[in-house]
């Protein structure tokens, strides 16, 4: 095992009690270690709470920096002021375990090791919506370098890699203005340059459910995610494989029908056949995924949701697909990590059916009713 020194860098904003919670937890992982470790803290706050920031910072011995930009800037700008070989990213609402630093040392077992992910596990209480989000596959980035020996990338939130290699790809690209995707666009850069990102499984952080439990925000997030998923595929065209025809895509054409329908015949009243398609769609979609679940763990209403946050996410992608001008990249989807695309696929196939049932019956019940 090499003598790793750790700088740990966290980009904050507005999060003082989570902040400190997880200062707290680095003080004693920093014990636990023999190795050199510093904190460095870069913050954004209003004020009051860059005040309240800066005071905590001073009573853990660390490095408080006022930076103003998106998150990924200010990732990179604590990277400038690093000393140390290895950069730590964690995110302020997350509480690292005691011996993280000895468990990352541990995998950087040469040269070619030029980044170490850690797991996520999410904490705090199980709400409703909680459970809708389970049931989507957003979260499964977060546990694979629990299940892993390597990835192809790492979650921010417990991310290490070192300094010279970050420097070496040019960091994080700060074209990503929203957090969401510039993590994986730097794994990838990592990748391509021929090194390897090891997984620690026991480098886990602590990951707080309150940050993504209120609905809103939630729904934001998965909006970042969608659009970051084209900007991926324009900036890595060989992970971007083309599927079948998205259902959000098959909905415009839905939707289209429909109105040309209602317009032909001015039956302005078959207007209401959109909401009740997608309403229609997503409830046999929600009972058909919970009976291929093995653990169903989300009731149908549960799934419902769960289908809603997907086509967020779903409909983000499109939308940039055509504000940028990228047409040929509606029906491409990213590839993420090994064993995504088969059981993309599956599914996929499940969805493209039931679309093509259901613009028969709408045929059918226009050509019965007009």
């Amino acid at each position: 095992m090499e003598n790793i020194s750790f700088s740990i860098v966290v980009a904050t904003k507005s999060r003082v009690k989570l902040l400190t919670e997880l200062i707290e937890s680095i003080d004693v992982a920093g014990k636990n270690y023999c190795g050199e470790c510093e904190v460095l803290i870069v913050d954004d706050s209003i004020p009051e709470e860059s005040e309240a920031v800066r005071k905590v910072c001073e009573e853990h011995s660390c490095e408080y920096v006022f930076y103003e930009n998106s998150v990924a800037a200010k990732r990179n700008y604590g990277v400038t002021l690093a000393k140390n070989d290895v950069i730590l990213f964690l995110d302020s609402d997350c509480i690292c375990t005691e011996h993280i630093l000895e468990r990352y040392a541990e995998k950087y077992t040469d040269e070619k090791v030029a980044a170490v992910a850690g797991p996520l596990e999410f904490v705090g209480e199980d709400t409703w919506f909680w459970k809708a989000i389970e049931a989507t596959p957003f979260l499964t980035c977060f546990y694979l370098p629990r299940f892993l020996p390597r990835v192809e990338w790492g979650v921010t939130a417990n991310f290490s890699v070192r300094k010279s290699v970050f420097l070496e790809v040019g960091g994080f690209d700060e074209t990503f203005r929203r957090p969401a995707g510039e993590d994986v666009d730097l794994g990838m850069k990592i990748c391509d340059k021929g090194y390897v990102i090891n997984a620690a499984s026991e480098a886990g952080v602590y990951h707080s459910k309150k940050t993504w439990i209120p609905v809103r925000a939630m729904f934001r997030r998965l909006n970042f995610y969608g659009t970051a998923d084209c900007d991926l595929i324009h900036k890595h065209p060989d992970r971007g494989d083309t599927v079948l025809p998205k259902r959000s895509m098959l909905y415009i054409i839905y939707s289209l029908l429909i109105a040309a329908i209602a317009i032909a015949s001015k039956a302005w009243w078959v207007l209401a056949g959109i909401p009740l398609v997608f309403l229609a769609e997503n409830l046999v979609m929600s009972a058909l995924v919970n009976s291929l679940s093995k653990e169903k763990k989300a009731t149908l209403l549960q799934q419902f949701v769960a289908q809603l946050l997907i086509h967020d996410s779903d409909f983000a992608y499109l939308r940039r697909c055509v504000t940028s001008g990228r047409f040929s990249e509606i029906r491409r989807q990213m590839v993420y990590y090994l064993g995504q695309y088969g059981g993309m696929l599956e599914i996929g196939s499940y969805n493209t059916w039931l679309q093509l049932v259901l613009l028969m019956v709408i045929a059918a019940v226009m050509m019965i009713v007009l």
